[in-house]
């Protein structure tokens, strides 16, 4: 969401196989959180010139677990007004960890693009990792979604590869969403590149990559959607069933009117060929929240976005994203909904979050949704919400983890109620991650100029499932107008 066409662009020149030295940490031992991200890794890079559209400090992680080494996770987050990117990795399930710069993506760490934005990392099955993302040039020129591969934890790094590429900013842009893995075939994988279009508020599609050597190298995108006239999608999540189907999780947007929903396609040939969309719910979200009392924007493009996870022992699919509909359209909460059935259709979305309702509606408003599923079916939700806020100078903010573990006879899995109950919605228990709150008010502020704006931490947010239960990865505030990425497992 944050690539507005005038900031989309780069023509790719030649990169080359960089070693950066790690910084390697420890956490301390304890159960609470852990900062990953460290000093400016970039202070010695020339400011760019849409620094002051980008926030300051490190933002928006994504996390991940390696599912055949238990302990080995890794997180990645763009630091320093989004010049480069960071990731973390740990062997000993967070005991330590180990950071260093991914490189050649941008100008800052040997590339050539000046941003990087919407991070994501993935265990690749045979012992890699791949790093992935959207590059972009200040001036509109090109942009790219490329991606990373490092076999030995991140000590050295291959040669980006091109995941898509669009060159003429006539023609609009591309990014980069998640690199998945084909669950039968480590050296499969996948990644859905979002295609913006070159004049506002027009059509636009998603395409789709596939690798078949462990994300080093890409074949020519096909086609996964097309908005059509008046419309955009955006926000993708992909996900590989166990049999090695693909289902895309995106929001449908109208211009010019409320209308949002939340779709799905799928493929049963390896993204060759797409069904037509579904539609999971209506997305009823209030788009826009704001601080309480001064009424500043908060992350609002959160709003518009959705997580997807599936079960690997059952296939079932989940989805959970912002919904105002359990409150009347007073405060946004955090509706989940699930398939059997391989996306084909959808269950009726239920409230997960543990938000207390007696609370002024402002107060209530749940945020950031991330979502994954463990091996033995638990289901972990992650979120922000303000209900520890009062009249007072900050802002209390929290990030809060749900879990449901499914009932052997709920073949609908963790949330599905009968009729005019809650009884699945009941089964979730709530973890708080931040042990004290943080103040919103001292994140990083994007102007009102830029998407997003207002109090920003990132659009997304990491969580990971672990052979011992969850571990979730945030942004909060570190120094006035910075900020900082912690780390946390939660068993």
């Amino acid at each position: 969401m944050r690539h507005p066409a005038a900031l989309l662009a780069t023509a790719l020149l030649p990169l080359i196989a960089l070693s950066t030295a790690g910084t390697a940490f420890a956490s301390g031992g304890g159960s609470g959180p852990v900062r990953l991200s460290g000093p400016s890794p970039f202070a010695g890079c020339a400011p760019g010139a849409a620094d002051g559209l980008m926030a300051e400090g490190a933002i928006e992680p994504g996390l991940a677990s390696d599912p055949s080494r238990p302990g080995r996770m890794a997180a990645v987050w763009p630091q320093d007004r989004q010049r480069g990117l960071v990731v973390a990795v740990t062997k000993d399930g967070g005991r330590t960890w180990k950071r260093s710069v991914v490189p050649g993506l941008t100008r800052c760490s040997g590339g050539h693009f000046d941003y990087v934005d919407e991070p994501a990392v993935t265990f690749t099955g045979d012992g890699g990792l791949v790093v992935s993302g959207g590059l972009f040039m200040a001036d509109g020129s090109d942009s790219a979604g490329l991606s990373v591969r490092s076999d030995d934890d991140g000590a050295t790094w291959a040669a980006p590869a091109v995941i898509a590429r669009e060159p003429d900013p006539a023609e609009g842009g591309v990014a980069a969403g998640p690199v998945v893995v084909d669950p039968r075939n480590p050296r499969v994988m996948y990644a859905v590149t979002p295609r913006f279009p070159a004049t506002e508020r027009s059509r636009n599609q998603a395409l789709i990559a596939r690798s078949s050597d462990g994300g080093r190298t890409w074949q020519s995108p096909h086609l996964v959607v097309d908005s059509g006239e008046g419309h955009m999608v955006s926000g993708h999540r992909l996900s590989v069933l166990p049999d090695g189907t693909l289902v895309d999780v995106y929001t449908l947007i109208r211009f010019g009117g409320p209308v949002l929903s939340v779709q799905a396609t799928r493929s049963t040939d390896g993204g060759r060929t797409w069904s037509a969309p579904v539609k999971v719910s209506d997305l009823r979200t209030k788009w826009l929240f704001q601080d309480p009392e001064s009424g500043e924007q908060v992350s609002h493009t959160t709003s518009l976005l959705s997580d997807s996870a599936v079960d690997p022992r059952t296939g079932r699919m989940y989805a959970a994203w912002q919904d105002a509909r359990f409150s009347s359209g007073a405060a946004d909460g955090v509706a989940l909904s699930s398939s059997g059935d391989g996306g084909r259709t959808w269950s009726e979305p239920v409230k997960v979050n543990r938000t207390p309702a007696g609370m002024p509606a402002p107060h209530q408003q749940a945020f950031t949704v991330s979502l994954d599923v463990a091996r033995d079916g638990t289901v972990g939700v992650a979120y922000s919400d303000f209900r520890h806020n009062d009249a007072r100078a900050p802002l209390f903010t929290d990030r809060w983890l749900v879990r449901c573990r499914p009932l052997a006879s709920a073949a609908g899995g963790c949330h599905l109620p009968t009729a005019g109950t809650d009884r699945g919605s009941a089964r979730w228990k709530e973890t708080r991650l931040t042990p004290e709150s943080f103040d919103m008010r001292q994140a990083p502020r994007i102007p009102d100029a830029s998407s997003p704006r207002g109090y920003f931490l990132g659009e997304q947010m990491g969580l990971a499932a672990t052979g011992r239960g969850f571990a979730a990865a945030w942004a909060v505030p570190d120094v006035p107008g910075s900020a900082a990425v912690h780390v946390r497992p939660a068993a």
